[in-house]
């Protein structure tokens, strides 16, 4: 049986990483794939190691190891020759090799020290002309050297939430306009307004389902950013405040996807305005932006409140999205 071993890592996994893969799957029994924990200049993780795994294991389920692993070394920026034998005994644990694939002719001691053939792929970059640091300048313009499931989630969702008549579709397509990014539309006001007005319990699971499409499909377009006009916690919110509760599945959703956001709450300081399809007047709307400030507290999740005119609420949100270190400005 012959094994192959892949390494890197993998900031993000493009195109001549997949090369890479493939070539040790069309040549071998096994595969193992290893993921150093590193960093990129200037000790900035864009992209943790979680999610680099993941993409992995999503596009590559047939692989006998996956395995995360520190980088002692930051090799293959350290020219050191010992670098070899570091990275060489980090790995004795995973067994014997009999080829090792990279792109790179001088990781040949490296192969020999783990006692595999060392096979180099597209030295070139003839068929695949590609680097980590190309498509990390300007993810957008190189995105056809990704997979689309890569690039989705290198762009950063922002959800819009808050109760009726606080701006979240205006301030969304303000703040797509000022990133030259798409947004994603409000799919549970227009099944209402297709209805007549009139919903039942099973139309929020509907709600969120669409909703939650509708995001998969524009992500591949966007730049950098998506701005969207509520989510599928949003329509919980709805379920939990119409009902006292909500569709298994929907929670599950929720469940699922929360931590994907950058979350901003809109304020409630623009007045409740009936357009001929709302329904939360005074009070009621008021409670509503209770209930989902209150939700986002008890499940730990950071956000931005944001006030003012809409012009002010897109230079909050845009100094909040450009700080170096995003949810320092927020709320827990």
């Amino acid at each position: 049986m012959r094994r192959g071993l892949v390494i890197g890592k993998f900031m993000p996994l493009h195109r001549g990483h997949e090369l890479l893969i493939d070539t040790a799957l069309a040549g071998c029994d096994d595969v193992t794939v290893v993921v150093y924990d590193s960093q990129v200049a200037g000790g900035v993780v864009p992209m943790p190691i979680e999610v680099r795994l993941g993409w992995i294991r999503e596009l590559y389920p047939q692989l006998e190891q996956l395995v995360g692993l520190p980088d002692p070394l930051a090799w293959p920026e350290n020219e050191d020759p010992a670098s070899a034998e570091v990275y060489a005994e980090q790995l004795r644990f995973l067994g014997s090799f009999d080829r090792f694939y990279s792109s790179e002719p001088r990781y040949e001691r490296f192969a020999s020290l783990l006692g595999a053939r060392h096979i180099v792929v597209d030295e070139a970059r003839e068929l695949v002309p590609v680097s980590g640091t190309l498509i990390r300048s300007d993810p957008y313009r190189h995105r056809a050297l990704l997979s689309p499931h890569v690039y989705a989630s290198l762009v950063r969702r922002i959800a819009l939430v808050g109760t009726e008549s606080s701006g979240k579709s205006t301030l969304a397509a303000a703040l797509a306009e000022r990133y030259d990014t798409v947004w994603v539309h409000e799919y549970g006001r227009e099944l209402w307004e297709a209805q007549g007005l009139q919903g039942t319990f099973a139309d929020h699971l509907r709600i969120a389902q669409r909703q939650r499409a509708r995001e998969e499909a524009a992500v591949r377009r966007a730049r950098r950013f998506l701005f969207c006009d509520t989510n599928a916690w949003t329509t919980l919110q709805w379920s939990l405040g119409s009902f006292g509760c909500a569709d298994a599945r929907l929670n599950e959703l929720v469940d699922r996807t929360i931590a994907e956001y950058v979350w901003v709450v809109c304020g409630n300081e623009f007045g409740w305005v009936q357009d001929g399809t709302r329904e939360l007047e005074g009070e009621l709307s008021n409670a509503f932006q209770r209930q989902q400030i209150d939700d986002l507290a008890a499940r730990g999740i950071r956000y931005l409140e944001v006030s003012g005119t809409v012009e002010e609420r897109v230079e909050q949100v845009s100094a909040y999205l450009e700080a170096p270190v995003s949810g320092s400005l927020a709320r827990t």
